[in-house]
């Protein structure tokens, strides 16, 4: 157990002068409405107290390890506990958060087993410890009701469901002078939709305040944002009072050239931390990657140039986030245009994006939050004008050289890396070199995108590192269980690829001469072309594989898209029409599933 101040009780229960009987008597109340308690009777719960001791524990501290004994059951007054497992290949898993009035270590201590859980400290806490001694007294004096007690306990702990661990609690931290903290407050507290007054905690407010006022403040607003400064003490304050630490960044700035540049304190490195960089205007290529190297420990990064991306790091802290994913399919994927279209005229604001092959080009101008028009512009050029399949070459290791694609992938997205795009993104290749699927959720965007387009033997492979990557649809051609691993809320998947179906009406064993085969291309037989042959086949693995995925969605769109062909590029324009008609009709349909959706991104998991 770590280090903590504690005291017993029961002498406190004979103090006749009655203050401290008071807050007693509280406390009698609050385990009477406490599930493990409830059956207990007045008489018993107050025996109970005689037996715990008060414990207050510092944030970051540990309250028991996984395959410990079982020492006490502690009962949390004030603060925010999290409860994790250690996995057989050694990595920690979290299983979710205990909250004022919950209770830990019941489980080991009835069964005299060790713990199976490690619990751990995340905010300063105040708690209620019932030590083994006063538990094995009170089985021996109360065996009947302590064995109410035990049942209870054990019910709970066959519970095993992972459940998220989402913040309530934020620490606002400026990573350097100059940054106007109070504005972004306000800005995440209306996002939030808490009255600022009530959510921001400023240094002037709590300086002198006891964890019982933070827990006080805590049960007036839903969320808490405490606003740092420069000061050292005020800022480790912030850090063991919250969940989550946002440490806030201008990104005109450089941190080689910030000589304020304030490193997180000891005391938050148990918690989770992400990276607020503040843009006036498009972020720049290259601006992330400095920032994370100054703050290695920050898992993620939000872009704010607007309230839009306010609102969007809110719904993706708080587990209402909305993601997209897009499937390959090739030409059939300029319908992800229309359905994305439809989508957003019904009011829904993509929060994470990701696809594979077609599906993540189409999800890459998304993610760099493109106009309609520009999306338009950029890939009827690139597709239609110029098939970006026409550079003919020896086919030693593709029919296709790529340098068309690339170019196109490059002229599109310069020098942009995937973290410096204001959607969050990733895209899926399939590793030829470890038979594994590739996540590309960092880097040049050009090259991960032309890794996830390679079509085995109609492109060429992308050599980096060491390793052969091809297009993604070979393994997974809709990532949805990777988005599913990286938020916290809805996603929505759309399908171009898998009802894609080569058929012939010939009966043959081998190909004719080239003489005969050439006009039946242009008649009455059906005959697939080498084109079609080769794209189909690097999708048809991942089939059985994306049904899957679709069940894993909370929502499928699938166009109807039988009249276009996978190389189908100049057809553009109907694609994108049949995919916009086909998710207006269904959302008109079924009013219910877009109500859903805009539910889902308006309540948070916590509230």
């Amino acid at each position: 157990m770590g280090e903590s101040t504690a005291g017993p009780l029961q002498a406190l229960w004979h103090d006749v002068d009655g203050a401290q009987r008071e807050v007693l008597i509280a406390l009698l109340a609050r385990l009477a409405k406490l599930p493990l308690f409830a059956r207990l009777s007045y008489a018993l719960r107050t025996v109970l107290i005689e037996q715990m001791q008060w414990l207050s524990m510092p944030a970051g501290a540990v309250l028991f390890v996984q395959g410990g004994p079982p020492d006490a059951l502690y009962v949390l007054l004030h603060g925010r506990l999290t409860v994790s497992r250690r996995d057989n290949d050694g990595s920690q898993r979290l299983l979710g958060c205990i909250e004022p009035g919950g209770s830990v270590g019941e489980h080991a201590l009835m069964a005299e087993a060790p713990h199976l859980t490690t619990v751990t400290v995340m905010r300063d806490s105040e708690l209620l410890c019932l030590p083994r001694s006063g538990y094995a007294h009170l089985l021996d004096a109360h065996p009947l009701a302590m064995h109410e007690m035990a049942k209870h306990a054990l019910r709970r702990s066959s519970d095993t469901r992972e459940r998220p661990v989402l913040p309530r609690c934020f620490a606002l931290l400026p990573a350097h002078r100059g940054i106007n903290m109070i504005a972004l407050a306000r800005s995440m507290a209306q996002a939030i939709g808490v009255d600022p007054q009530l959510a921001l905690v400023t240094q002037d407010q709590a300086s002198q305040q006891s964890a019982g006022w933070f827990s006080e403040r805590e049960a007036r607003a839903p969320n808490l944002i405490y606003v740092g400064n420069d000061d050292a003490q005020w800022r480790e304050r912030c850090l063991r009072q919250s969940d989550w630490v946002l440490i806030v960044v201008d990104a005109a700035c450089t941190p080689d050239t910030q000589r304020e540049l304030w490193l997180t304190p000891a005391t938050g490195q148990h918690l989770p931390q992400h990276l607020v960089l503040l843009h006036q205007g498009q972020p720049p290529a290259g601006v992330t990657r400095p920032w994370r190297a100054a703050f290695p420990n920050t898992r993620d990064q939000h872009h704010i140039r607007k309230a839009a991306d306010v609102a969007r790091m809110v719904r993706r802290l708080q587990g209402r986030a909305l993601g997209l994913v897009l499937s390959g399919g090739g030409a059939r994927g300029f319908a992800h245009i229309g359905v994305i279209r439809a989508l957003r005229e019904a009011g829904l604001e993509i929060d994470y994006v990701a696809g594979a092959s077609i599906g993540a080009i189409m999800a890459a101008g998304i993610a760099a939050d493109w106009s309609l028009s520009r999306t338009l512009a950029i890939y009827r050029r690139g597709f239609v004008r110029s098939n970006p399949l026409s550079d003919w070459t020896l086919p030693l290791v593709a029919l296709r050289r790529g340098h068309k694609v690339a170019s196109l992938l490059r002229g599109a997205h310069g020098e942009i890396e995937i973290e410096d795009l204001p959607i969050p993104f990733f895209c899926v290749s399939s590793d030829l070199t470890d038979g594994r699927l590739r996540v590309h959720d960092c880097g040049p965007l050009w090259r991960a995108l032309r890794a996830s387009c390679a079509i085995p033997g109609l492109l060429p492979p992308v050599f980096h590192d060491g390793h052969v990557l091809v297009d993604g649809g070979v393994i997974d051609n809709l990532p949805v269980a990777q988005m599913h691993r990286r938020m916290v809320g809805a996603i929505v998947a759309v399908d171009v690829g898998s009802d894609f179906r080569l058929g012939t009406d010939l009966d043959e064993a081998w190909t004719p001469p080239w003489w005969q085969v050439l006009p039946e291309l242009w008649g009455a037989h059906r005959r697939p072309g080498l084109g079609a042959l080769v794209l189909r086949a690097g999708m048809v693995s991942s089939d059985a594989a994306t049904r899957q995925q679709r069940r894993l969605s909370h929502a499928v769109f699938q166009p109807p898209l039988e009249s276009i062909d996978l190389l189908a590029w100049k057809r553009f324009d109907q694609a994108v029409e049949l995919g916009y008609r086909y998710t207006l009709q269904r959302l008109t349909n079924e009013p219910e599933l877009i109500e859903r959706l805009r539910a889902m991104q308006q309540i948070s998991i916590n509230g």
